[in-house]
């Protein structure tokens, strides 16, 4: 069975990061890379406890370039990124991803897995089998997916690295310039994880300006309008008064819709020193 690097960026992510090691499911010959920037609580050692082989991002943190130093130290063809704070939900989840990128076209790069709130697939039903984008139709999906639950062709980030020119938005700015390439893009419905992120509400607010202002302002740039915004929290309170999610990512996503309302609204700005 082919192996799977499963790199993770971490800052401070003690409360959930044994639950997304622990959900994965690995074999030889898997491996674990944690790429920490300055982490000051419990994560290393639980990092060390799960096996995970350290690497320590110096200087300034960028996004791209801690997914850069843990490709490079990846052993396996397949790398699949996950957030800290993204918990696999099925049963053999690696196994997921590697029958399906068993049988994948050598044009198809990425695979990307749901990471929701809830762990229900939003644009799939979970029972439905993989789907297949392109430039022409990638559109349609590029803003439910990301480097929250993704796997790559490592072979691929070889012929395009994650830039570090920009402050965030990596994923979506090489997806994009991969499929100008002719290459092509997977959603797998089936391998699903939930997103309990842990951050603080201000936390959760600047790094959704911060992606909001990111956007490229070009053609199909839409700011968010009053109505998105109240849409978006009147799903999150949908979500909470049914019991899907709890208080905490009620909040933290509430204060992450407005952040990315007016940071949509921003002139764009994706420098990597932005303050």
């Amino acid at each position: 069975m082919a192996g799977i690097s499963i790199l993770i960026r971490t800052f401070n992510s003690a409360k959930t990061l044994a639950q997304a090691i622990g959900g994965l499911g690995l074999r030889e010959p898997d491996e674990v890379i944690v790429v920490d920037s300055g982490s000051r609580d419990s994560t290393l050692q639980i990092a060390e406890q799960h096996g995970a082989r350290i690497i320590m991002a110096e200087g300034p943190f960028n996004y791209s370039k801690s997914l850069n130093l843990g490709f490079k130290a990846a052993k396996n063809p397949w790398v699949l990124v996950l957030s800290s704070h993204s918990i696999p939900l099925v049963p053999g989840f690696l196994d997921v991803y590697r029958r399906t990128a068993a049988a994948f076209a050598v044009d198809v790069v990425v695979g990307y897995g749901p990471n929701t709130l809830t762990g229900k697939s939003d644009l799939r039903p979970e029972g439905e089998g993989v789907g297949y984008y392109n430039q022409e139709n990638y559109r349609k999906i590029e803003n439910e997916v990301g480097n929250g639950n993704a796997l790559y062709r490592r072979t691929a980030w070889q012929e395009c690295p994650f830039s570090e020119a920009v402050r965030t938005g990596e994923d979506r700015f090489w997806l994009k310039e991969m499929l100008q390439r002719n290459y092509r893009m997977a959603y797998i419905p089936a391998a699903r994880t939930v997103n309990r992120n842990q951050g603080s509400l201000w936390y959760m607010y600047r790094k959704a300006y911060s992606e909001g202002r990111s956007a490229e302002r070009g053609p199909h740039h839409r700011p968010m309008k009053v109505w998105h915004l109240g849409g978006a929290l009147k799903n999150l309170a949908v979500k909470k008064l049914r019991g899907q999610i709890d208080l905490g990512n009620w909040l933290r996503y509430s204060a992450h819709v407005f952040g990315e309302f007016f940071g949509s609204h921003g002139a764009q700005n994706n420098r990597p020193d932005w303050k």
